[in-house]
């Protein structure tokens, strides 16, 4: 008997979009930079960052659109300071995420535990951003494909019946790492997403070290940085 055809509107509900919506998550970034000393000075910061869904609009397009009203404060007693905007749309076969004008494919409907899809289809690779003070190019040799879809699962402290997990980007050489994972919990949206974004010429030497391959990429990375985003309340 011939499965059935996954039904696109049951993986709406993993990228909801209602105006007053929100989720707050709690952000750690561990930064990486060259050191005067010509070592590797590492940075570790905490924020608290709340994404709140505006009142809709139409894009050139015609396509509906969202504003993600995003907040931040360093200290979950301070008060929430706007610190950008940034928007989100989806259609029968689309989610969709503009964040600081690069244009994300976030999931593709209707989606099945093999779906795999071009989600960085407009940004060109080379794109480089600034972190720390160092350029990198973090958009290189990323492919979203679902890695799980309707499991039970933990994120954080919180349990959910029904999980999707998209691995975005997963590549490793002597010289790079660039794994990003998203989680969507069903009826909320977003709850984690964890990225590595490093750079090293730690193996580019002749011969290159012995413990190359086996060095961990947070002890030989010279720039780029670690991202975990939780999501600690919702609406």
């Amino acid at each position: 008997m011939e499965p059935p055809e996954p039904d696109p509107a049951a993986a709406y509900a993993y990228f909801p979009l209602q105006t007053g919506r929100f989720i707050e998550y709690a952000v750690d970034s561990l930064l990486f930079d060259f050191a005067p000393d010509g070592g590797t000075q590492r940075d570790s910061v905490r924020v608290y960052l709340r994404e709140q869904v505006g009142e809709p609009f139409l894009d050139p397009t015609g396509t509906l659109r969202f504003p993600i009203e995003r907040y931040e404060r360093s200290q979950p007693t301070e008060a929430w300071t706007l610190k950008n905007v940034w928007s989100a749309g989806r259609t029968a076969t689309q989610a969709i995420r503009t964040e600081d004008n690069l244009r994300f494919l976030r999931l593709v409907f209707p989606l099945n535990r093999t779906t795999r899809w071009d989600g960085n289809r407009w940004i060109d690779e080379s794109v480089e951003l600034t972190i720390a003070g160092e350029t990198i190019r973090p958009f290189e040799n990323w492919s979203y494909r679902v890695d799980g879809l309707d499991a039970p699962g933990a994120v954080g402290l919180f349990a959910f019946d029904s999980l999707l997990t998209v691995t975005e980007a997963d590549h490793t050489n002597a010289l790079e790492r660039r794994w990003s994972e998203a989680q969507y919990a069903k009826n909320i949206g977003l709850v984690r997403r964890e990225q590595w974004i490093l750079d090293s010429q730690y193996c580019n030497n002749n011969p290159p070290p012995t413990d190359c391959a086996t060095k961990p990429w947070q002890e030989k990375a010279e720039k780029g940085f670690v991202v975990r985003q939780l999501a600690i309340n919702w609406n």
